[in-house]
């Protein structure tokens, strides 16, 4: 299937990139229904414009039941995974919230699609499962080597969607943005804290040795490369 799925299921859509995501697929056109379990960094209000145009459920994707039942009264053709705990410095304090959301429910929504006939997954990982870089860049083939737990979780996704790819011939399709910005991002994550702390007059925290030099990508850039790879990326591909 290439061009746009008619009705397409989002995980963790009241988060910021999600929300992002839903608000443009909307205007696209898409029929979209979301299922988000709104924990500390999920906020409806970000889909305030649009929530008379979506379905919206407040579920967890860990549960097999919610999921399955969302998946069969849908019946989407694709859906977005964007649903995981993101924090590093959450991840490093205690790791069992990123196993779970980010490895079991991925688990279960992957089960549930292939049940399902589902067209097109998407799974919105992240370029941290690459691990650090002291030159050059990253390519699509370069070897995982994750260095937190939350990284890890999300490598740990994403081999296992790829295994569903070559056992059961999965339609995933795995996208692995760069640091985002952009409105509405949790006030924890390192632009919005820059920000605040500068215009309190307050020191700014400084991780290492302050010389790690990061790629940013603007929200609504991010949602639209998601949503063209849903459209045109080829399936089995990074």
């Amino acid at each position: 299937m290439v061009g746009k799925p008619k009705k397409i299921l989002m995980s963790g859509a009241a988060g910021f990139i999600g929300s992002e995501a839903v608000r443009q697929a909307v205007a696209a056109g898409y029929a979209v229904s979301v299922i988000d379990c709104l924990s500390y960094a999920g906020d409806r209000r970000r889909l305030a414009d649009v929530q008379n145009k979506i379905t919206f459920y407040k579920k967890s994707i860990c549960s097999k039941r919610d999921v399955e039942a969302i998946i069969k009264t849908e019946r989407p053709r694709a859906i977005i995974h964007f649903a995981a705990e993101t924090h590093v410095d959450r991840s490093i304090l205690g790791s069992d919230a990123f196993i779970q959301t980010n490895i079991v429910g991925t688990q279960v929504l992957l089960d549930a699609a292939r049940a399902a006939g589902v067209e097109r997954f998407v799974h919105v990982s992240t370029d941290e499962v690459y691990g650090d870089i002291e030159k050059g860049q990253f390519y699509e083939t370069t070897p995982l080597n994750p260095s937190s737990p939350y990284s890890s979780s999300k490598a740990a996704a994403d081999l296992l969607i790829k295994s569903y790819m070559r056992t059961f011939g999965f339609p995933g399709i795995i996208v692995r943005p760069s640091n985002n910005y952009g409105p509405w991002q949790y006030p924890e994550k390192f632009m919005p804290v820059i920000i605040y702390k500068a215009s309190q007059n307050e020191k700014i925290p400084v991780y290492g040795k302050g010389i790690n030099v990061r790629e940013w990508l603007y929200v609504a850039d991010c949602a639209a490369g998601i949503l063209r790879a849903l459209e045109k990326g080829r399936i089995g591909e990074i």
